[in-house]
């Protein structure tokens, strides 16, 4: 795996009681990038997409760029979000949404040298930063391995093949992922894999496909300087006009406005979970 590392936007505990005071629930809002979170405190619920999990102190929360996200306080968490390009991105991508543990200690001690390390002015504390990143990914994607596994071994091999598309299709994204063309790669005909396909996922092939190609659009978007037209043929669009019409219909804003809006922020610290 070619390793290229983060860049930190911000790290550090967050607070609902004293962030957002007076409030039951934050609004609903776009992720820009990976929002790594660790609960200190049970209580509340955490919503990403059509997900929810109530917080608690054994799991991990891990949004990812592009996803709808809002949560019932209270809530309290220590927090990194990042940008990260490349395969450690696609990697990240793949997680749960919420991640169960039985490692909460190694975590912890995690976040805490990342509060540590972070945004001090010596080069030997930005190599431990970026080696704790690394640690804290790789923890990620262990335990959610071992998740997937259980759940495979829960679902039988329906839920494999399932598992199997999910990550097909993250790592073919330039190429043609039609129902006939992805159900036929399977073995299946393409009425039953819609229908195994939307019972796994809660989303037709369509809409999954044009979802993760978005996803990956919009990290590259703020990642890369790639141009549009590149971008668009990178994430498998026919055209850069579909790519454009495609990413404001899910995002609500164009590309470029995308892409201001992200840098723009970088200024400033999340109002809210």
């Amino acid at each position: 795996m070619k390793i290229i590392l983060g860049k930190v936007i911000a790290i550090g505990i967050y607070n609902s009681a004293l962030a957002v005071k007076n409030r039951s629930i934050t609004k609903n809002r776009r992720t820009t990038m990976f929002e790594i979170e660790l609960p200190i405190e049970r209580g509340g619920i955490s919503y990403i997409d059509s997900e929810s999990a109530e917080i608690s102190d054994n799991m991990i929360i891990c949004a990812k760029p592009g996803q709808i996200r809002h949560t019932k306080l209270p809530f309290k968490c220590y927090y990194i979000h990042v940008i990260i390009d490349g395969e450690l991105s696609d990697a990240l991508n793949e997680l749960p949404n919420f991640i169960k543990t039985n490692n909460y200690q190694k975590y912890h001690k995690i976040f805490e040298n990342l509060c540590k390390y972070y945004d001090t002015k010596l080069e030997t504390d930005e190599i431990m930063l970026q080696s704790l990143i690394l640690e804290l990914i790789y923890m990620l994607i262990r335990d959610s391995e071992k998740l997937s596994l259980l759940c495979g071994e829960r679902r039988g091999s329906d839920g494999k093949v399932i598992n199997d598309a999910i990550k097909y299709i993250k790592k073919n994204l330039t190429s043609e992922l039609s129902l006939n063309t992805v159900a036929a790669h399977y073995g299946f005909s393409p009425i039953y894999f819609h229908s195994l396909f939307k019972s796994a996922t809660g989303k037709t092939l369509r809409d999954y496909v044009e979802s993760e190609r978005i996803k990956k659009a919009a990290n590259m978007i703020i990642s890369t300087d790639f141009t549009l037209t590149k971008i668009a043929y990178e994430c498998g669009f026919s055209s850069q006009s579909y790519f454009s019409y495609a990413f404001k219909r899910r995002m609500r804003l164009t590309p470029r406005e995308y892409a201001r809006s992200v840098f723009e922020r970088y200024e400033a610290e999340p109002d809210g979970k």
